[in-house]
């Protein structure tokens, strides 16, 4: 029987024109930096809290690959589903200097990856056709190149990346392997031991350990390859990391009111506004970071962004999804009043519980477990240093965040 036939009727039309249809052309680069890809995955383990120790899913993966040099030049892990913002860490994490990181994980092996890319290669999903992403890339002078759709070899260089970083998840306790066949009786949630941060820190020490070996298609490792065609990089560093990074964060338009800035139904508020209130009728682009909505970035007419807090103080910092089911419980109790006011009260009452209570559902550890971003957990940008949760029974403590002179 003709091979191609069966795999179209046992897999479908798409799985037979995967393995059987023709690969026209090549996807090369001759300089550092020349052609990036990027894409996510769902990563083959499973992970535990860091609180008791229990299950809460499988995390994912962001990776970009230099195609030159079959280097990794960033990654980002994390419990949500592939986003805009996943591809912002990736990619600032990518252009950064990696020296901090490298000493964050007390390891002295060479990972030589920066600078801003020259063109950036991706698949046709909706975080890389966000408006925020293809403006951002415009306005760094990055190209950006989309996969032809049902054309998986386009991307081949960070498929096979994703392959080979599974293929070593797959040793680690509580993987799921690639398919139910090759798990067989593994019982995986059991056999589960590894938190986010500890996978975090594992991969990055594993992408180390990538970007030192012996690639086959190179002869050498990526990182004898991209010291070789170093002399040729052109690629450049951004001087302001931050404004690289806050430019590819999710955003929307809003006016500048008297009260502040209006987003989510939560006021902000930033003194270097004041002087751009009632000018003009239209809108300003603000930036936010969905892991932190307690700052938010305007950006005003002479292309510099500034910075604005809540305006009420009362309002611990909180991510927009902690934020969104607070205000979906509130509607749910027939909650009435401002927004900001509901919000302080149920967040806080919410983390009240979920820190006294032992016996927490998976979804709800998982939740509890994403908080930990707050606390810049794999995170370049969320530095923000407004008022915090603070005991309230240790009298020794100020009330407000104290300036000493």
């Amino acid at each position: 029987m003709d091979t191609r036939e069966v795999a179209k009727a046992r897999e479908g039309a798409k799985a037979a024109r995967q393995k059987f249809a023709p690969v026209t052309g090549e996807n090369k680069a001759s300089q550092p930096l020349e052609v990036v890809q990027i894409d996510h995955t769902s990563a083959d383990i499973i992970l535990v809290d860091s609180f008791e120790r229990q299950t809460i899913g499988r995390p994912w993966v962001t990776l970009a690959i230099d195609v030159a040099t079959r280097l990794v030049t960033g990654y980002y892990t994390s419990l949500e589903a592939p986003s805009r913002l996943s591809v912002a860490l990736c990619l600032t994490q990518a252009v950064a200097p990696k020296a901090e990181l490298l000493a964050e994980l007390a390891c002295d092996v060479p990972w030589p990856a920066q600078g801003k890319p020259h063109s950036i290669h991706v698949d046709n999903g909706r975080d890389f056709r966000s408006r925020a992403f293809r403006s951002a890339c415009a306005d760094w002078g990055i190209d950006l190149v989309y996969r032809p759709p049902a054309s998986p070899h386009f991307g081949g260089h960070i498929e096979r990346l994703i392959g080979t970083m599974m293929g070593a998840v797959h040793l680690l306790p509580g993987t799921t392997q690639s398919s139910i066949a090759a798990k067989g009786d593994y019982d995986a949630e059991s056999k589960a031991t590894m938190t986010l941060s500890e996978f975090d820190r594992w991969f990055a020490l594993e992408i180390c350990r990538y970007n030192n070996s012996i690639h086959s298609s190179l002869g050498c490792t990526p990182v004898a390859k991209w010291e070789a065609l170093s002399e040729q990089m052109t690629g450049d560093i951004p001087f302001e990391m931050e404004a690289f990074q806050v430019s590819f964060l999710p955003s929307e338009l809003r006016k500048i009111r008297r009260d502040g800035i209006h987003l989510f139904q939560i006021r902000y508020w930033s003194d270097a506004l004041a002087g751009h209130i009632g000018r003009g009728d239209g809108k300003v682009v603000v930036r936010y970071d969905p892991r932190d909505i307690s700052m938010i970035w305007v950006e005003l007419d002479d292309g510099r962004y500034v910075e604005a807090r809540y305006r009420n103080l009362e309002i611990p910092p909180v991510s927009l999804w902690e934020y969104r089911e607070a205000m979906r419980k509130a509607r749910a109790l027939g909650k009435s009043g401002s927004n900001e006011l509901v919000l302080a009260e149920l967040i806080r009452q919410q983390r009240q519980i979920e820190a006294e209570s032992r016996g927490l559902t998976k979804a709800e550890r998982r939740t509890r477990e994403r908080k930990g971003t707050l606390k810049g957990t794999n995170s370049a940008v969320s530095t923000t240093e407004g008022l915090r949760p603070i005991d309230t029974g240790d009298t020794s403590r100020p009330l407000f965040k104290v300036e000493r002179w």
